[in-house]
């Protein structure tokens, strides 16, 4: 049994019984002793935070909720305040710059989510990764989701979906293309049962880089793509 699995039990933090710790032992126990700076949305009564506190040892962990809530764990700085609240996203990020480690188990609305997302990515260091827990939430009319209709626009799990393109992305040879602010930055989504991984990473060029010199047609058909 991993030390994560056993500090999950011992402070009875719900990823345990969601299936989540397993998917956190495995990006996890290679980084648990570098100096990380983590950033967790929801915290309920702080189960989860007891636990990343012993298990990163050597990082900086940030804790927010819009509950307030009195908690002293080592080495867990609290910010209470709504997670689409961009103001108070910037005050956070202000303090600690990035964060190599970032978990939404917030509000599971569709749109906190999204925005939330949109806003912290570019605070998350290259090589960093993007945890979205719960993500059955996204299936429920309540948060935003639907049951039937498993298209539909505005999910958290559609818009994570989406940014399946952002990971294949490289100089797409069409015209008119609108580049998107992920395409180029995300080296891999995965997803698990109820839960996704992003992990930043500015992608390589494969398929152009040996690409003969372009002609006038190509360089005209590229100069519009810019346009729009």
């Amino acid at each position: 049994m991993s030390d994560l699995i056993k500090l999950a039990q011992l402070y009875k933090a719900n990823k345990y019984e969601m299936g989540y710790i397993d998917v956190y032992e495995n990006y996890f126990k290679d980084i648990k002793d570098k100096k990380l700076k983590i950033l967790e949305i929801g915290i309920d009564k702080g189960p989860s935070l007891k636990v990343w506190s012993e298990y990163f040892k050597n990082s900086e962990i940030v804790g927010l909720d819009i509950k307030p809530i009195e908690l002293n764990i080592k080495n867990v700085e609290l910010f209470f305040g709504d997670q689409t609240d961009l103001k108070f996203l910037a005050e956070i990020v202000g303090k600690y710059k990035y964060f190599d480690i970032i978990i939404d188990d917030g509000s599971h609305i569709s749109s906190h989510v999204i925005k939330s997302f949109n806003y912290l990515f570019d605070y998350l260091s290259d090589g960093g990764l993007y945890f979205v827990e719960d993500l059955h939430y996204s299936y429920y009319p309540r948060y935003g989701g639907s049951r039937l209709n498993l298209n539909k626009k505005g999910t958290s799990i559609n818009f994570l979906k989406s940014l399946v393109d952002s990971v294949n992305y490289e100089n797409f040879d069409r015209p008119f293309y609108k580049k998107n602010k992920f395409n180029g930055m995300i080296n891999n989504i995965n997803f698990f049962q109820n839960i996704a991984v992003i992990s930043k990473d500015p992608s390589k060029i494969y398929l152009y880089k040996n690409k003969p010199k372009a002609s006038f047609f190509e360089k005209t058909k590229k100069f519009f793509s810019k346009l729009f």
